[in-house]
């Protein structure tokens, strides 16, 4: 709910990816294109572009540089907005 008005938001991801080998290390680069429609606006109001990889340290744990490209359309003037960013993931 925004402001008392109900609104959803769809999207949807396509993802490319491919393990790379080093010897026997392993990483995995991706290329990843994301379209976002939301329901307050009408319209297909976002598009991210995501391009980063995933270096696995032990067998649970990995780090993922990534650099995100933004272009949100929803509002008026349009937002241009450019991420780098780093994740520490964790599996159990």
């Amino acid at each position: 709910m925004i402001a008392g008005n109900f609104s959803w938001r769809y999207r949807n991801r396509l993802s490319v990816e491919r393990a790379v080998f080093i010897h026997s290390y392993a990483f995995t680069p991706y290329l990843r294109a994301e379209a976002y429609y939301d329901s307050l606006y009408s319209k297909w109001s976002a598009t991210l572009l995501t391009a980063g990889a995933s270096f696995p340290i032990k067998k649970h744990t990995e780090l993922e540089p990534y650099y995100q490209h933004l272009n949100q359309t929803g509002r008026t003037p349009n937002q241009q907005l450019e991420n780098i960013g780093l994740k520490f993931n964790l599996y159990f």
